[in-house]
């Protein structure tokens, strides 16, 4: 958050760059002031400012290399215009990358699917941090998809909103599934999913689809050969790897063998999910980094941190995340929202 405007200011200003980035120092209790306060303050306004200030100084870094680079070549001066004119196009190109929603294609074959059916999965929109305009735009261009049940993979929420925040859920016609993430966990998690389930959403909360109580549940069984399983998000894999084995023995159709679908908010419960049968892991949480280069630190703790993965007749997908968290900017990633076509063989 300092070093990169540093970089900048004495390239523009034609300043020695150790120098200058030595006297940054004094400028460092700022940020972490900044970052301090964001975690208690009760003002969503100074929030957001402070996370889109966040947002331009990860994009100063990319612009102030470019301009440390270029300084090889050119003068400083010319070289810190250049960066400042970078950082101007980043900003506008990620502002405009997080407000368009991208639609990726999937399809997945296999035996033990009866008939067709089309699936949407979206993650992690953080209505708090985006505005419940955003969620309409999210159902809004859902239903032009015309799905046959919409998957939600957590994080849809990232502080206390209001029912009227999450009305553009109630337009959905078609059956929504829902597991938690973990910014789910940071507000106040009982009140919320109440507010979820009111808006129409059928909560998965380390359980499966249960075919006796829910008709959606009989019906994708029934009719599609499939059934869907969701698992609360938690800091301890283990711990969800528990719950996943408890949710797989009960709920489903007697003698039945359905495709199983995993909703769980993390990619990291990926091989356990193998070991007890999902046919299909669906995830989000890694934003696939957001703003670059974040994704290369994201992809250490996560291989998987976004696509398609498949391993003999088992699927993963990663979603890269249908919005955005803190700075409502993504450079060199997207927001998606995947349209999955499940096939029988």
């Amino acid at each position: 958050m300092v070093v990169p405007i540093a970089i900048i200011f004495a390239l523009f200003a034609n300043l020695p760059i150790i120098a200058t980035l030595g006297k940054s120092v004094l400028f460092l209790p700022l940020p972490v002031a900044l970052l301090l306060s964001v975690f208690r303050t009760s003002s969503k306004r100074f929030r957001w400012w402070v996370f889109q200030y966040l947002g331009v100084s990860t994009l100063a870094l990319t612009a102030s290399v470019l301009g440390l680079l270029s300084s090889l070549f050119i003068s400083a001066n010319l070289a810190g215009y250049l960066s400042l004119l970078l950082l101007l196009i980043f900003t506008v190109w990620s502002i405009r990358a997080a407000n368009k929603i991208h639609t990726k294609p999937i399809r997945i074959n296999s035996s033990k699917i009866k008939t067709s059916l089309r699936a949407v999965h979206i993650s992690d929109i953080h209505v708090g941090s985006r505005s419940a305009a955003f969620l309409k735009k999210v159902v809004e261009q859902l239903n032009t998809l015309n799905p046959d049940v919409v998957l939600i993979t957590g994080d849809l929420l990232d502080e206390n909103v209001s029912l009227a925040d999450l009305q553009a859920l109630k337009t959905l016609t078609v059956p929504v599934f829902y597991c938690s993430g973990n910014h789910e966990r940071y507000v106040d998690y009982e009140r919320m999913l109440d507010r979820i389930t009111q808006s129409g959403v059928i909560v998965l909360n380390d359980t499966r689809a249960h075919y006796q109580r829910d008709e959606a549940a009989k019906h994708l069984i029934d009719r599609h050969g499939i059934s869907i399983i969701g698992v609360q998000d938690r800091e301890s894999v283990e711990e969800s790897a528990e719950k996943l084995e408890l949710g797989m023995s009960i709920g489903c159709a007697d003698g039945a063998d359905p495709f199983n679908i995993l909703l769980y908010h993390q990619p990291n419960l990926w091989n356990h999910a193998r070991q007890f049968g999902i046919d299909l892991m669906l995830s989000g949480h890694t934003h696939n980094g957001q703003i670059w280069p974040f994704g290369l630190l994201v992809r250490f703790r996560y291989p998987q941190i976004a696509g398609h993965y498949k391993t003999d007749k088992q699927h993963l997908y990663v979603s890269p995340g249908t919005g955005t968290w803190g700075p409502v900017m993504r450079f060199c990633t997207r927001c998606e929202m995947t349209l999955l076509e499940l096939e029988p063989n």
